[in-house]
């Protein structure tokens, strides 16, 4: 499988105006159907088409096809995760909503509010649905009258506070900065369309220590309500760990990852509609719960240029209950615990 195929353009226009153009074919030849094994084969996406203006480091504006996400790891460039892939749980927003790896469409602002503060603001389409369409498919949403081009927009906004060094309040985020800079950061984010809603909250570490190396920690919690507007969003809170130590020398980094999710009732949507098909769900609290550890290593030949991640990963549903089928947003109503080990290698060229 390749894993990630992407042409990515970008330039300037004086001193404040900045574009970029980025596209992806993710996944290419990965087995898509366990029945047929189907490959998957798609094409090539556009990911982002984004507009900058920089009025001053307290504001910058972008337009477009953009990256939006309340979170640190959700915000996380695809080409700068420390670990090998986002964390579990981080943007399950994304399906119920439409979006591809949390691009939306809109306007975005962002900046410094002096040298330890950071803020992203963001107004974008979200979820578009006609009366028609929502008649037949979510029964719970609000009426066609509300929804016909008058619907909410989605409202997100974060604020992150960086107790040495700032992360720049940049476009998208990092995972790791190899040593060039000294960043404790505690952040916390708030996305809101009609009566879908989620708080996150989270903590970042990447500090120099013993002469060059570099430790990096990274901790998230979310609290999810899909509420009557995303209903296949079950009410949930999840978190995720991660961390690793970089030896300068050898360019190598032992990584470790604990992730949990915990459904608030389990089964069922917000109003205590079963989901479809009702067959396939107990309803049990606790029966689509989960943990996961992650334990692998990275080797940089080139920092972000060039690098090599082998992840083992066990998966452990709890207390789950069903008939196998694959649940709403990812959830696995099987009945064994799984395992998974991946071998990625990155090579960047520019």
């Amino acid at each position: 499988m390749v894993r990630r195929i992407r042409f990515i353009a970008g330039g300037t226009v004086g001193d404040r105006i900045e574009w970029l153009f980025d596209t992806d074919q993710p996944k290419t030849g990965m087995v898509a159907s366990r029945s047929d094994g189907t490959k998957n084969l798609a094409g090539m996406v556009v990911q982002d088409a984004v507009l900058t203006y920089k009025f001053c480091p307290g504001l910058t504006l972008d337009s477009g096809i953009l990256t939006i996400d309340p979170s640190h790891n959700g915000l996380t460039s695809s080409a700068r995760y420390f670990g090998n892939d986002a964390f579990a749980y981080a943007s399950l927003q994304n399906t119920p909503l439409g979006n591809a790896t949390s691009r939306e469409v809109g306007l975005s602002g962002r900046g410094l509010l002096g040298p330890h503060v950071e803020y992203h603001l963001a107004v974008t389409n979200g979820l578009r649905e006609n009366g028609a369409d929502n008649a037949s498919t979510n029964p719970a949403a609000p009426s066609s009258a509300q929804i016909a081009g008058n619907n909410a927009f989605r409202l997100t906004g974060r604020l992150q506070y960086d107790l040495f060094d700032n992360e720049g309040a940049g476009y998208t985020a990092a995972g790791y900065y190899f040593g060039a800079k000294k960043i404790i950061s505690f952040g916390l984010g708030y996305d809101r369309q009609d009566s879908y809603k989620q708080l996150t909250g989270d903590v970042f570490v990447d500090l120099p220590v013993n002469g060059g190396d570099v430790f990096t920690f990274e901790g998230n919690y979310w609290k999810y309500d899909g509420g009557a507007w995303l209903p296949t969003l079950l009410k949930q809170k999840d978190w995720s760990l991660q961390a690793g130590y970089t030896f300068k020398d050898t360019h190598f980094s032992p990584i470790i990852r604990f992730e949990s999710r915990r459904l608030d009732t389990p089964g069922y949507s917000k109003l205590g509609v079963p989901i479809t098909p009702a067959a396939s769900w107990t309803t049990t609290p606790g029966s689509f719960d989960e943990d996961r550890q992650c334990l692998g290593f990275a080797y940089w030949m080139k920092n972000q240029r060039a690098n090599l991640k082998v992840f083992y990963n066990n998966i452990q549903p709890k207390n789950r209950g069903g008939n196998g089928t694959v649940g709403p947003v990812g959830i696995d109503s099987g009945y064994r615990s799984y395992h998974q080990i991946t071998a990625q290698l990155q090579v960047l060229a520019w």
